[in-house]
């Protein structure tokens, strides 16, 4: 693991992530396991803090009401209204983004830096790079 303690930044930022799983627009399968995958804490490090584990519990039981309330529904109209709010959130998510990218492209022009440059591929990490270099030492 890279990160050694979750500090308030990454609790925040977990926690965030939560909330919007919570509405159930990035799925059904919340699991510890994406967790660790996502922020590289370990499963008892993520459910020792009391803050990002309650939210995690809210999290499933709104997916799991969420679900319950989908498979029960009576009509079509109710249907078409739940997917009308649906598509006004996103339309305020994607609002949200281009005000964001927006922000991006303005903060480059003042940096210096080339907005094309932000799309350049990752480049190795460095604990790949000494990976390969134990693999191949010369």
């Amino acid at each position: 693991m890279l990160n050694r303690y979750i500090t308030k930044s990454h609790e925040q930022q977990i926690i965030a992530l939560l909330d919007e799983w919570a509405t159930g627009l990035l799925g059904p399968g919340l699991t510890w396991d994406y967790l660790v995958k996502a922020f590289g804490f370990s499963r008892q490090a993520l459910s020792a803090n009391s803050a990002i584990k309650d939210k995690f519990d809210e999290a499933k039981k709104a997916l799991r009401e969420r679900k319950r309330t989908l498979s029960k529904k009576i009509s079509d109209k109710e249907e078409v209204e739940v997917l009308r709010e649906e598509n006004a959130a996103l339309k305020k998510r994607v609002e949200e983004y281009e005000k964001r990218f927006t922000r991006w492209m303005h903060n480059c022009h003042l940096k210096g830096i080339n907005p094309l440059e932000l799309d350049n591929p990752m480049g190795i990490s460095f604990k790949t790079a000494m990976r390969g270099r134990d693999r191949n030492p010369q």
